[in-house]
């Protein structure tokens, strides 16, 4: 029995590494308008998408310091974060005058029925991917520490 469940973890964990390919899901931007998330591959630079929700104090912490941050990584190439929100009806208009009134540096977009959140299986924000320049996940992490972006920077200059 212990042999059966250990193949299984396994097989669950090897699974789980597989990179993924960002999947081909519309949501909205500030303005209502739909985009469709496979318009975020440029076939050149690697980018960041980044799940939050304004009732997440740890989310609003990482976008605070991805603002800070984001001057001294932009001589490196074209930075290009996304920072989808998945507030609920209920939340959503607390989400877009947070994202109207920031400086953050990231293209802020709303999926309100959770689509590309479920598509990635997201149970915890705020959650992090580094895609390649091809829209192929290169790296993930669940969760905000002071520091954290400075290995976000780190894992972006390989996938370039």
């Amino acid at each position: 029995m212990n042999k059966v469940i250990s193949l299984l973890i396994a097989a669950f964990a090897a699974l789980s590494l597989h990179a993924q390919s960002l999947p081909n899901v519309k949501v909205e931007d500030a303005a209502g308008k739909s985009v469709n998330t496979l318009s975020m591959i440029d076939g050149e630079t690697p980018f960041i998408l980044t799940f939050w929700a304004s009732w997440c104090r740890p989310c609003r912490m990482e976008l605070a310091a991805l603002e800070e941050a984001a001057p001294d990584w932009e001589g490196d190439f074209p930075l290009r974060i996304y920072a989808v929100s998945i507030d609920d009806s209920r939340s959503i208009a607390d989400a877009k005058a947070l994202a109207a009134t920031s400086d953050w540096p990231v293209t802020v977009l709303f999926d309100t029925k959770e689509r590309l959140a479920q598509a990635f299986g997201i149970s915890s924000i705020p959650q992090v991917f580094i895609f390649d320049k091809d829209g192929k996940q290169v790296y993930t992490h669940v969760g905000y520490t002071p520091g954290s972006e400075k290995t976000l920077l780190k894992k972006l200059l390989k996938a370039k």
